[in-house]
C-alpha cells in the first residue's frame, strides 16, 4: 500500500485498514464526487456459509460493479475455518499451507490489506458505497463503523470506538484481532469488530469481522515451526450477551442501523447480476485462492 496511485489500475488500495489511511497523492478519473450517499439505491444481500474464495471474490466483483447512484450491504458467513491475509501481507513465512490443509483450513487473499483474520464463528458484512473525494474514506470508515456501534448498543453491548491515540499496528503485527487499530470496535479494551477498507476506482468496499465465538481452530495451530503467532484473542458477541444470538436479528439489527445512518432506498436483493456472477467466477479462479497458495507452496 506504498507509493503512488496508478491511474491505470482500476484497484487502487488507498484506504483504513491496520496499517492506517492512504492519501489520496493525484486526481482519479474514476471518481464521481456528485453521488448524493444520502439517495443512495440499497442493494441487502445475505448469502449461505460459502467458501473463502468465493467470499472475498463476491466482495470485489461488487465494487467493480457497482452501479452509478447504488451502494449494496452484504452479509455472510465462512463454510469451513479460513485464513485471510491482507492484500500485500507475506504469510509465507508465518503460516503452514500443510498444516492448514490438514486441519480443514482455506487459506485466502482479501482485496483488502491489514493482517491476518481467522474466520471461522463470525458474521461478516461488507459494505460498498461511492468515493467521494479526499477524506471520503475516513468519513465513510467512522460512518460505517458509528453505525456498528449503535446496532450493538442496541443489543445491549457496551461497544465503542478505538481512540485515535491508540498505536497503528503494521501489516505484519500478527492477527488482526490481537490488538485493535484506531477506530475499531471495542468492548472492554478487546477488539469485537475488526474492518479493512479499499478503493476501487470510484467505490469504496468495507468489510469486517463480527466475532461470535472463538474459532475452532487456533492460529497456532497453523504456524510453521518456531514462527511466533500472536493469539486471536477478541471479544465475543456470545459471551457478552451470555447466549447465542440470533443471527436473523443480529443482520436485521445491522441493516436497519446501517440504513438510519445512511438513508436512502433499501431493498433485499434475490442474489447477485449476472455479470457479478461472471465476474466472480473468474476471481475465485485465479485471485484470492491462487494468490495465497503461489505464495505459501
Amino acid at each position: 500500500m506504498s507509493g503512488p496511485l496508478d491511474p491505470a489500475d482500476p484497484d487502487q488500495e488507498t484506504g483504513l485498514s491496520d496499517a492506517g489511511v492512504k492519501p489520496v497523492v493525484r486526481p482519479d478519473p474514476w471518481a464521481t464526487l456528485d453521488e448524493d450517499c444520502t439517495r443512495l439505491r440499497w442493494r441487502v444481500l445475505q448469502d449461505p456459509p460459502t467458501a473463502g474464495a468465493r467470499n472475498m471474490a463476491v466482495d470485489l466483483a461488487l465494487a467493480r460493479h457497482r452501479g452509478r447512484h447504488e451502494a449494496v450491504l452484504r452479509f455472510y458467513r465462512w463454510v469451513r475455518p479460513t485464513l485471510s491475509l491482507g492484500r500485500h501481507q507475506a504469510g509465507a513465512l508465518r503460516y503452514d499451507p500443510l498444516a492448514a490443509r490438514a486441519l480443514g483450513v482455506e487459506i485466502v487473499r482479501r482485496p483488502t490489506g491489514g493482517r491476518e483474520v481467522l474466520h471461522d464463528q463470525e458474521l461478516t458484512y461488507a459494505v460498498v458505497i461511492p468515493f467521494q473525494g479526499p477524506g471520503s474514506l475516513r468519513q465513510r470508515y467512522e460512518e460505517i463503523n458509528e453505525a456498528l456501534v449503535h446496532a450493538l448498543r442496541l443489543l445491549g453491548v457496551p461497544a465503542q470506538r478505538a481512540p485515535r491515540a491508540a498505536r497503528v499496528p503494521g501489516p505484519d503485527a500478527g492477527a488482526c484481532f490481537a490488538r485493535p487499530a484506531p477506530g475499531e470496535i471495542i468492548v472492554h479494551g478487546r477488539k469485537l469488530v475488526g474492518s479493512a477498507q479499499v478503493r476501487i476506482g470510484s467505490t469504496i468496499l468495507q468489510h469486517g469481522s463480527i466475532l461470535l465465538r472463538p474459532a475452532s481452530v487456533s492460529l497456532h495451530a497453523l504456524a510453521r515451526n518456531g514462527q511466533p503467532v500472536l493469539a486471536q484473542e477478541g471479544a465475543y458477541l456470545d459471551n457478552l450477551l451470555g447466549k447465542r444470538h440470533s443471527i436473523h436479528h443480529l443482520i436485521a439489527t445491522l441493516t436497519a442501523s446501517l440504513a438510519g445512518a445512511f438513508g436512502g432506498e433499501w431493498t433485499q436483493a434475490p442474489g447477485l447480476r449476472p455479470d457479478e456472477e461472471e465476474t466472480v467466477r473468474s476471481l475465485e479462479r485465479t485471485t484470492f485462492w491462487a494468490s495465497a497458495r503461489r505464495e505459501d507452496e
